[in-house]
């Protein structure tokens, strides 16, 4: 153990500590992510949270009680209760991966229903390419027994730690502007949601949709605020096999690449390195069934990881913040970049070993992962790297989507940000850089409003909310620019509170979402504050107080919102004029 300090002696032997990082995630097993709900006493007194442990404003949501069904009997046995006693209910899912405050009830005595025992597949029709689930069935659930109904789902998230009714809740999607597009309740045929009812209803209603019912298209993304879904058929495929290559270019003109790449390609994705002026693209389509070949996509990031080396590569991390090392991150960036690239980010060929592209499989082999989740437990010896119980991962995300027709614009004003200061997004490239997805138009009300780009960005925070971070002021002027000069649709699921600001005026369906919403649950018992400010029925969700605006709570407007007493002062952006960026003062950067 004496040696481990001199890991941070220089530069030479943090890149190392990085090398050594992206080669025990291949070794490991893991340790399962701790359950989001944790009460006092049996299923009494509890605190929700998400998987990451820490909401956006850090507050800590607080519930009387958490409730299990097995069946949708016992799910409509619930709702009638808590709303004979107008009660507050939430519902949640297994894993939380949601980043907003999505779960949390108003006060202290509300409900958490959990949709952790609702995970079995109910219904299979091979004739009809349909299956029915209860909406506790993980992704990864779902993508599997398709399969071995020789059926696929065609689009999905990267990430199969999702629960069905937890990514339709948020508008989940994959990559594609192909067919309906990349989002998964674009495929939902039938949904069976309960709701409360008046007392001669027995206090619950189960609603059963199809699609001859507009009334789908407000609960295929619903936020949670309509009940809790019970079942869900979606609309499959016969499964179908893939071919993948990664191919490294400048990002010269990944403007004009970014509009047109994704018609090439059905599953076309880029995952873009500012700061080193690098796109890789993936070159990603359907091939014959009788292909030779047997992938696996097992994405690196998503893998398990010692704690032991998470803890260090944080430690490295939060050294370069405090002591400005932006030169240290980019050196540190370049090497796992470079490092996920040689690894092909986790594809391999046969399962095992990558030996060259192009890399062909089953669909249901390559399109989600997430092997973190999986084993027994060992004491946090290993965990997935964003746990909250050890020292690992802790990250702000924004996302956003930029309609196509402007998003050439978009990407040329980064790269002009970029271009001042080549170092300002070293910090994203610790994370894999920004990854833009393809996303197409869908007749959810809450959905994109448009064919567009997703661009998902993840950097480092700070323990402390008080703590500025490297270049934050460039950050904010992209998640600023993005929102307002080029009027862009923020994920539901990952971003922080400043972006849902005024949101709803962005869905030419708002209003008929909202008369949905008040038709299925009159009283809010399914809402709360945060989601009624979301929705534009309260004042806005930004926090007014002491820096706020490093945190995402709130958009600078005087100096107090940027903690001067912490070196940051209120100042205009660098090429957007009307954002208002949280700048570094007497800094070495």
């Amino acid at each position: 153990m004496p040696a481990i300090p001199m890991l941070f002696s220089n530069k030479f032997n943090v890149l190392l500590l990085w090398k050594c990082l992206c080669l025990l995630v291949v070794l490991v097993g893991c340790n399962p992510p701790g359950e989001p709900v944790k009460c006092s006493t049996k299923d009494s007194n509890c605190t929700v949270t998400n998987s990451y442990g820490m909401f956006p404003d850090r507050a800590i949501c607080r519930a009387g009680n958490v409730a299990y069904p097995t069946s949708e009997q016992e799910l409509v046995s619930i709702v009638s209760a808590a709303t004979k006693s107008k009660r507050k209910m939430k519902v949640v899912t297994h894993f939380s991966h949601s980043i907003p405050k999505l779960v949390c009830p108003d006060g202290q005595d509300g409900l958490l229903v959990s949709t952790k025992n609702l995970n079995r597949v109910l219904k299979t029709d091979t004739d009809a390419m349909t299956m029915t689930v209860e909406s506790g069935v993980t992704l990864r659930q779902l993508i599997n027994e398709a399969a071995k109904a020789g059926l696929a789902l065609p689009y999905a998230p990267y990430w199969w730690g999702l629960t069905i009714g937890g990514l339709l809740g948020t508008g989940a999607h994959g990559s594609s502007l192909w067919g309906k597009g990349s989002s998964v309740h674009d495929y939902v045929v039938e949904m069976r949601i309960v709701s409360p009812a008046k007392a001669e209803d027995g206090y619950a209603k189960v609603w059963e949709l199809n699609e001859r019912d507009k009334d789908l298209d407000a609960a295929k993304v619903s936020l949670g605020v309509l009940g809790v879904i019970s079942q869900v058929t979606f609309k499959l495929q016969p499964l179908f096999k893939r071919s993948i290559t990664y191919v490294r270019k400048d990002d010269t003109d990944l403007g004009d690449e970014a509009v047109t790449f994704g018609k090439l390609h059905e599953f076309a994705d880029i995952f873009w390195y500012p700061s080193q002026r690098k796109a890789i693209y993936r070159i990603d389509d359907r091939v014959p069934i009788n292909v030779s070949g047997n992938g696996v996509y097992n994405f690196t990031p998503f893998r398990s990881t010692l704690s032991l080396v998470l803890a260090l590569v944080r430690s490295s991390e939060e050294t370069q913040e405090s002591s400005g090392d932006a030169e240290g991150k980019c050196l540190n960036a370049k090497l796992v970049t470079s490092t996920l690239q040689s690894s092909a980010y986790g594809l391999t060929n046969n399962g095992a070993i990558f030996t060259g592209y192009p890399v062909i499989g089953f669909h249901n082999r390559l399109q989600s992962s997430g092997t973190c989740l999986d084993s027994l437990e060992d004491s946090l010896i290993t965990a997935c790297p964003w746990d909250p119980r050890i020292k690992g991962e802790f990250f702000h995300q924004t996302t956003f989507s930029i309609s196509l027709s402007v998003v050439k614009s978009f990407i040329q004003d980064v790269q002009k940000l970029v271009s001042m200061d080549p170092k300002s997004l070293c910090g994203l490239e610790l994370y894999n850089g920004i990854l833009m997805r393809y996303v197409k138009a869908s007749t959810a009300y809450l959905g994109k409003q448009e064919d567009a780009v997703d661009f998902d960005i993840t950097y480092y925070r700070s323990k402390d909310p008080m703590a500025p971070r490297l270049y934050q002021d460039v950050l904010e002027e992209i998640e600023q620019m993005a929102l307002l000069k080029y009027n862009a649709l923020p994920h539901w699921g990952k971003n922080r509170n400043l972006v849902f600001d005024g949101e709803m005026k962005r869905y030419k369906n708002g209003g008929e979402f909202l008369k949905v919403k008040n038709k299925y649950d009159p009283w809010g018992l399914f809402s709360s504050e945060w989601t009624d400010q979301v929705l534009g029925l309260r004042n806005g969700v930004i926090v007014l107080k002491e820096g706020c605006a490093l945190e995402g709570l709130c958009i600078c407007s005087q100096d107090v919102h940027c903690a001067p007493s912490k070196g940051y002062l209120c100042k205009p952006g660098k090429t957007f004029p009307d954002a208002r960026v949280c700048a570094r003062v007497n800094t070495k950067t």
